[in-house]
């Protein structure tokens, strides 16, 4: 892949999402919002438009994916950064040793991440959505259903959907440091509860064309309350 802005191909991830869902658009917002709250992630992200010929022969009927009336397929492409030298990232919580999980428990990204998916809804922060890097270094990839689904629009956004995050926080360590970590990350989750007006406001501004007009209201109201008030602390009493 030739970014726009580049000199030199590179590899790239691409995912393809079918027309009558709204993944292209969930992409796009959780991308945004892990950039504009500090969470680490592939550098590039972006919107790829291919044509029928253009998409890979993958054996299936792709006629899902393409708009009949442009005749295109609207893909998500992020940069893929386990390719990137000389990192050699290690993928999946399970791989992880005892003092590497403890590391990203104890971590900014993880209690950052865990608040961001609150707000936007993310419930698929399963564990193989993390590449460590060092204790000090993670990224988060593949950013998954804002929302709760790939098709809240078609319905409605889930008002109760897992945090996957704060649920393997909640598996993996005990008593008094699952206390700490719920304090650590709904301190996080108050101290930036001011820079959510302006977050949703650029958002939103980046939508059209992805979504419709009522279709954006909606989850920006969404998030816009799932931000405010004392409702990730008290998601996280409901894990319990």
């Amino acid at each position: 892949m030739l970014w726009p802005d580049g000199t030199d191909s590179e590899d790239a991830v691409i995912k393809l999402y079918e027309t009558n869902s709204c993944g292209v658009a969930n992409e796009t917002i959780g991308y945004i919002v892990n950039a504009l709250r500090g969470v680490r992630q592939p550098k590039r992200g972006g919107i790829l438009l291919l044509s029928k010929r253009e998409l890979p022969n993958l054996e299936r009927d792709l006629s899902d994916f393409i708009d009949p009336n442009s005749g295109l397929a609207a893909c998500w492409i992020t940069s893929f950064e386990q390719n990137a030298q000389p990192f050699r990232y290690i993928r999946k919580l399970s791989s992880f040793s005892r003092k590497q999980s403890d590391a990203f428990y104890k971590s900014t990204f993880c209690v950052r991440l865990a608040t961001v998916d609150h707000v936007t809804g993310n419930n698929d922060r399963h564990e193989g959505n993390f590449l460590y890097e060092d204790d000090l270094k993670y990224l988060a990839i593949d950013q998954g259903c804002v929302g709760g689904s790939r098709y809240w629009h078609t319905s409605w956004p889930d008002q109760n959907p897992r945090n996957e995050l704060a649920l393997l926080a909640q598996n993996f360590l005990n008593g008094s440091q699952l206390a700490k970590w719920r304090a650590d990350a709904i301190m996080e989750y108050e101290k930036a509860q001011s820079s959510w007006d302006s977050i949703l406001i650029q958002i939103s501004s980046l939508l059209p064309g992805l979504l419709g007009n009522d279709e954006i209201d909606t989850i920006m109201d969404y998030m816009r309350g799932r931000a405010a008030g004392p409702a990730f602390a008290a998601s996280c009493e409901r894990l319990i």
